[in-house]
């Protein structure tokens, strides 16, 4: 933790002080606890960024989850420095605490638009590429269990139950799909049980 007379120096400086909150979710509780260690330690380590103070929560049970989080006291060197933690850290939330005004050159305003930009553009790419992936994936799982299926069914009619046992998918996420083999006209329900319209 950082004196208030180097604060004061870093301010004059031109540095902001800021108090951000950031926090993890998930399980088990070990794991968000080491996981919001890991994201403090990596702050710590980013070039323009102090904490010079801050208070780490206790993890919270929430359902299935647990939550944890950071309320910190942070020396911030400009704004392109803010919004590389506001991108890479994702906190819940930032208040500029000082300066209580700002003058930005034009050239200054444009990099940290065109920064935010980059930023967004890089993430717009991530998430196309992730969703294309997904629907790959979503395909090729599709393929798998409609053979898996009909293979189980070209022995014989089973229920729902039979089914989600053999693949090892739960029933209710499975029906979407025996719903998709049987509009594609792959496969029947009759009552309560499925039987193979294919002949393997």
């Amino acid at each position: 933790m950082a004196g208030e007379d180097a604060v004061r120096e870093k301010l004059e400086k031109g540095y902001m002080r800021a108090h951000a909150v950031i926090e993890i979710v998930g399980s088990p509780k070990e794991h968000v606890e080491d996981t919001l260690r890991l994201v403090l330690k990596k702050l710590r380590e980013e070039k323009g960024v102090d904490i010079v103070g801050g208070k780490v929560h206790e993890p919270r049970a929430q359902g299935a989850f647990f939550s944890t989080f950071a309320e910190l006291d942070i020396l911030i060197r400009d704004f392109s420095t803010l919004a590389g933690v506001c991108f890479n850290y994702l906190p819940s939330s930032v208040e500029v605490l000082e300066p209580s005004s700002f003058k930005l050159a034009p050239a200054e305003l444009a990099g940290l638009f065109n920064d935010l930009l980059g930023r967004l553009h890089e993430m717009d790419l991530r998430l196309k590429n992730t969703n294309a992936a997904n629907i790959l994936l979503d395909g090729n799982l599709g393929n798998l269990l409609k053979n898996f299926v009909l293979m189980l069914l070209g022995s014989g009619s089973r229920t729902l139950g039979d089914l989600s046992k053999a693949v090892g998918i739960a029933e209710q996420p499975l029906e979407p799909f025996l719903a998709r083999f049987a509009s594609e006209g792959l496969i029947r329900k009759e009552g309560h049980h499925y039987t193979s319209v294919v002949k393997r």
